[in-house]
């Protein structure tokens, strides 16, 4: 189950989150620089609950994130870090599409490492 996250956050909690987001980098991407979960996600403590970066930013400049869609990384916009809280750089899609695209995401990975250990080789 997902939480809720507010949209209103305060002018505090905006600070709190926004220290820890560097400036865009030359790909527009926002990276997180607070803590991270094991899965290589931001993590943000709101209101006595760890939330995840990407969705907080979101949430903050769009509103709610509907119950039966997830908000994907998009690598046709320029992004694919898990660290990424640039909302432009973000797009809701339905489950199924997510994962499709992580599959995707993870063949091209793979096909980057292998070029790069024949290159070296």
């Amino acid at each position: 189950m997902r939480i809720k996250l507010p949209q209103d956050m305060t002018r505090w909690e905006l600070r709190r989150f926004l220290d820890k987001v560097d400036p865009p980098n030359m790909d527009g991407c926002k990276l997180w620089t607070g803590a991270e979960i094991s899965g290589g996600y931001g993590q943000f403590k709101l209101r006595g609950r760890s939330v995840l970066a990407h969705r907080v930013a979101w949430t903050h400049e769009n509103g709610p994130i509907p119950d039966d869609r997830d908000l994907d990384h998009n690598f046709a916009r320029g992004c694919r870090s898990k660290l990424c809280v640039n909302t432009a750089h973000l797009e809701l899609v339905t489950p199924a599409e997510n994962q499709r695209r992580r599959v995707v995401a993870r063949r091209w990975r793979a096909s980057i490492q292998v070029w790069t250990e024949l290159d070296e080789g």
